[in-house]
């Protein structure tokens, strides 16, 4: 048997369970602002996050673990949120940190990992983060959402009619 090659979680006792993968397209997408791609299984461990569970994200490399983190960031930051992201490899700060500044939420990001720790620095940042307090368009969002939720929707049918047995007893 082939090892999965995605993300898992592994959550911390006496909390509600984790979104499954095969509900994620039940749920509406615009529950989750993700801003980078994701599959089921990266959308599953946001919307656990967004729920408010605490988990290990694990996964071999190439599964997704950095747009994963990003997206949960993203989802946190457009919920008022802070967060913390700490790892022991500074190679994944930095890959998750150029994720976010490519998508435009680099200046959310407080460096405290660098050599732009200094205290100039990060009354910079800070001054930056709140010119920019305000500036979403929350109508461009629920737009993108209804628009997303629709075309779901329609793949969703497809697939059902694909899969639907007829006469003589099978499906196509």
């Amino acid at each position: 048997a082939r090892a999965a090659r995605s993300t898992q979680l592994m959550l911390f006792p006496e909390q509600e369970p984790a979104v499954d993968p095969g509900d994620i397209d039940r749920m509406p997408p615009g529950a989750w602002p993700c801003v980078l791609d994701a599959d089921s299984t990266q959308l599953a461990a946001v919307a656990s996050a967004a729920r408010g569970n605490s988990f290990v994200l694990q996964g071999p490399p190439g599964t997704g673990k950095s747009q994963t983190i990003g997206n949960i960031i993203a989802t946190s930051l457009a919920a008022g949120k802070t967060v913390l992201f700490v790892s022991e490899k500074m190679a994944a700060l930095e890959v998750v940190h150029n994720r976010l500044r490519q998508i435009g939420l680099g200046d959310f990001c407080l460096e405290l990992h660098s050599n732009k720790a200094s205290k100039l620095e990060v009354v910079q940042s800070l001054a930056r983060v709140l010119k920019q307090s305000g500036s979403a368009r929350p109508t461009e969002w629920s737009s993108a959402s209804t628009k997303v939720q629709e075309l779901r929707h329609g793949l969703n049918e497809y697939a059902q009619a694909l899969h639907e047995v007829r006469p003589p007893g099978v499906s196509l």
